[in-house]
């Protein structure tokens, strides 16, 4: 099991939100985070076979750490337990917290509110994810969270793309961002893996 924050820390600057459209997407696009030495990826449930697309990212990403997102009740925490590295829920439920405490999961919950990290800190959690975080504030938010919570950690995820990711990342309590903007869609990459290709080694190669 790693913890939240070595999975935060080893993921930066940017974790890839993938939402694939179909296993084909999945496969062509973990297959490019391999090659580019892309060191995690949150894969969501929000397709059938999600959980399928789950399997490819492990089968094809063997150096990488693949994370569920989308996480929302009892049934597919257990399930992440058995075949995923790590947990991301879009907001805290204490059911999840305990859950991930009693198996050792490493659990990563949503928050967008004071009270929601109180409730979460009170659980024991330091890592959070702060979603939807640009329609919640983004950046004049983080900052003013500092103050109250300044052992808190964020990876802010939800309207954050390459025109602004470097302002949160400047932010001391950013260690990382969620982004679906470097997860090319099929078209794109069919287009462009090339671009892709070398896009995403800089990106990682410069946080090394």
């Amino acid at each position: 099991m790693n913890d939240a924050l070595t999975i935060v820390d080893k993921t930066a600057p940017v974790m890839p939100v993938a939402q694939f459209k179909s296993l084909d997407h999945a496969k062509a696009c973990a297959e490019l985070f391999a090659e580019a030495g892309v060191p995690a990826v949150e894969v969501t449930l929000r397709h059938t076979d999600a959980w399928q697309m789950v399997k490819l990212c492990r089968d094809l990403m063997p150096n990488a750490r693949i994370g569920v997102g989308t996480v929302l009740n009892r049934r597919q925490m257990l399930r992440a337990v058995d075949e995923a590295d790590f947990v991301i829920s879009p907001g805290f439920s204490r059911e999840l917290s305990m859950l991930a405490h009693k198996t050792l999961t490493t659990y990563i919950p949503g928050v967008a509110t004071a009270t929601e990290i109180m409730a979460a800190m009170a659980e024991e959690h330091r890592v959070f994810k702060l979603y939807p975080a640009e329609a919640i504030g983004g950046v004049t938010l983080l900052k003013s969270l500092t103050g109250p919570f300044p052992d808190a950690v964020f990876c802010p995820t939800g309207g954050i793309s390459q025109a602004n990711y470097h302002d949160y990342l400047a932010l001391p309590n950013v260690h990382c961002v969620g982004g679906s903007w470097i997860v090319p869609s099929e078209e794109a990459l069919a287009k462009d893996r090339k671009g892709y290709l070398a896009m995403l080694k800089s990106l990682y190669q410069r946080s090394l």
